[in-house]
This record gives structure tokens, C-alpha cells and sequence, in this order.
């Protein structure tokens, strides 16, 4: 187990390496720079961008860029934006937190929604059930998350009222408020997604109950509840797990779209705002912040086959 946790901290610190490289240079190529959003692009003189891009650090070779850049992550320093001239690590300190409650929200109000579901369509599996439930979550993941939000919104603002609000409130103002102002977002997120939750739960179950464990715990008598929640369920869970981390990466990464819609100012929104303002510092930390999460919560899973599946803890 030791060696295993020790290759999958290994391969974190690779992983982010290489996002913040690919990030770096590729930042290279967005046309502008933050000389430009500082001067300006009327009027300003070569001798004005120049000073400033000498400043800024900007002459320099790209490699040399990259090497200060990294000194700063080491440390933990993201450096000041140029832009803003706020510190990097507080503009993350604000936005982290709630792309990350709504992420999670999210993922637990999908699976709540989804695994419940797959189980029951999969004991339920070809039938007139089995078809409805599919299809109906099927319709909703086909349309479009801001689209959805889009709905949500107009519905709250007009039929829920006490139930919808139009601006954000931090959990350190009240839970109620906070919830309150968070579950339009993650009910526009939160429904199209729990169909793939549904649709891998199903798919799994009805895999393991063709499984001739299944087929002798039924000819010992086995009571049916035991059969579906001990012995298939916990035996299924592996890849609905899987599913589950890479959901919630790409949840994290994909927010800026649902927070643009319902003014939430999270780290989806501050990268947009950032890649707009050729803020490449704020950019850069934001994502390799994704990065580490996404990697981190897949490691986690990772050690979590272990617990389920106890014939994998020979090979951890």
C-alpha cells in the first residue's frame, strides 16, 4: 500500500509539472500580453510597451519566464497579478472555494439521483420501468447545461421565490442563505449528469448479477436485499467510483459556464475573466489548481478499491 500511495504522489507531482509547462507555453501564443491591457492599445508609444514589458519581465527568454514562475510554486507564492496587482494566492483563496462547494453539491446530488436509479433499472432491466427511467434521463442529459441553467433561472426568478436568489452568499453568512443561493446551479448540473451515473450503475449491476457468485449465493438462499446491496452492489461500485472522480474533474474544470449564468464568482468565471484580461498568472494557478485537484480526488478513488474489492489489496 505504501508503495502504492508513494507512485500515485509521484505521478501527481509529474502530472502538474506537465499542465504547467503545456499552460505556460502555450499561454505564449494568445495573441497580447499583459503590457498590452496595462498601456493600452491607443496612442501608447514603443518606448511605453517596452518599459513595461522590461518590468513585467516579459523580455525575457520563455524558459527563464518558466524557471522564476516555478520558484514562486514551490514555494507556494503564485506571484501578484499585473493586472488586478492583487495577490494570486488570494484571488484562488476566494474563487476555490466555491467552484469546489458547487462541485460537490453536484456530484452528491447526482448520485443521489443516479445510483438509486441504475440499481433499480437494472433489477428492473428490459422492462416497460427499466425504458422509462432510462429515457427520461437520457432526454435530460441531452440538453445542454447552460441551457439548462438558463431554464432554472428564469423558473426561480419567476415561480420559486423565497426558494431563489440572485446573488451569492458565502457559507460564513449562513448555511441557509448560502444553500439557497447554491442549488439552482447544482440542480443544472446535478440532473443532466446523474443520467451517466445511472446508465454506468446499471450497466455494472447487470454485470454482476450474471456473475456466478450471484448465481450461488441465490442457489443458498441468500435473502434478495443481501444479494443486491452486499454482494452485487459493493462488487459493482469499482467503476461507478471511477466514474464518480473523473465527474467531478471535469465538473471542476467545466464550471464557467454555469457560474457565468448564475453570477457565482468561482474559479470557472475568474479564469475566463483572466484569459479575457491576458492575466496568464492567474490563469496559470487557477488551472494547475484544477489539475491538482482532479488528480488528487482520482488517487483517492484509487486507494478506495482496496476497501470494496479486498482481492486488489494483494496488488496495492
Amino acid at each position: 500500500m505504501i508503495r502504492f500511495v508513494a507512485e500515485r504522489l509521484i505521478g501527481l507531482v509529474l502530472v502538474l509539472f506537465v499542465v504547467s509547462a503545456v499552460v505556460f507555453f502555450l499561454g505564449t501564443f494568445i495573441p497580447g500580453d499583459a503590457a498590452t491591457i496595462l498601456v493600452g492599445s491607443e496612442g501608447a508609444t514603443p518606448e511605453q510597451f517596452e518599459r513595461v514589458r522590461e518590468e513585467l519581465g516579459l523580455n525575457d527568454p520563455l524558459i527563464v519566464q518558466y524557471a522564476n514562475w516555478m520558484k514562486g510554486v514551490v514555494r507556494g507564492d503564485f506571484g501578484t497579478s499585473p493586472i488586478t496587482g492583487r495577490s494570486v494566492n488570494d484571488e484562488i483563496k476566494s474563487q476555490f472555494p466555491v467552484s469546489m462547494e458547487l462541485t460537490l453539491l453536484a456530484t452528491i446530488l447526482s448520485t443521489v439521483i443516479g445510483l438509486p436509479l441504475g440499481i433499480f433499472a437494472a433489477i428492473h432491466a428490459n422492462r416497460i420501468t427499466d425504458f422509462i427511467i432510462r429515457t427520461t434521463l437520457l432526454v435530460t442529459f441531452s440538453v445542454p447545461i447552460f441551457v439548462a441553467g438558463i431554464l432554472l433561472l428564469l423558473i426561480g426568478s419567476r415561480w420559486l421565490g423565497p426558494l431563489y436568489t440572485s446573488t451569492y452568499t458565502p457559507i460564513s453568512e449562513g448555511i441557509g442563505k448560502n444553500l439557497q443561493s447554491m442549488i439552482l446551479p447544482t440542480l443544472s448540473i446535478a440532473i443532466p449528469v446523474s443520467a451517466m451515473t445511472m446508465q454506468m450503475t446499471r450497466t455494472s449491476m447487470l454485470e454482476m448479477l450474471n456473475r456466478p457468485f450471484i448465481t450461488t449465493a441465490r442457489a443458498k438462499g441468500a435473502r434478495r436485499r443481501n444479494i443486491l446491496y452486499i454482494h452485487a452492489l459493493k462488487n459493482a461500485m469499482s467503476p461507478i467510483l471511477t466514474l464518480l472522480g473523473f465527474q467531478f474533474g471535469i465538473l471542476l474544470g467545466g464550471l464557467f459556464v454555469v457560474e457565468t449564468i448564475f453570477s457565482l464568482p468561482g474559479l470557472g468565471r475568474g479564469l475566463l475573466t483572466a484569459i479575457s484580461q491576458r492575466d496568464y498568472l492567474l490563469m496559470m494557478a487557477g488551472t494547475m489548481v484544477i489539475a491538482a485537484t482532479f488528480v488528487i480526488v482520482n488517487v483517492i478513488v484509487d486507494l478506495a478499491y482496496p476497501i470494496l474489492d479486498p482481492r486488489q489489496r494483494d496488488t496495492t
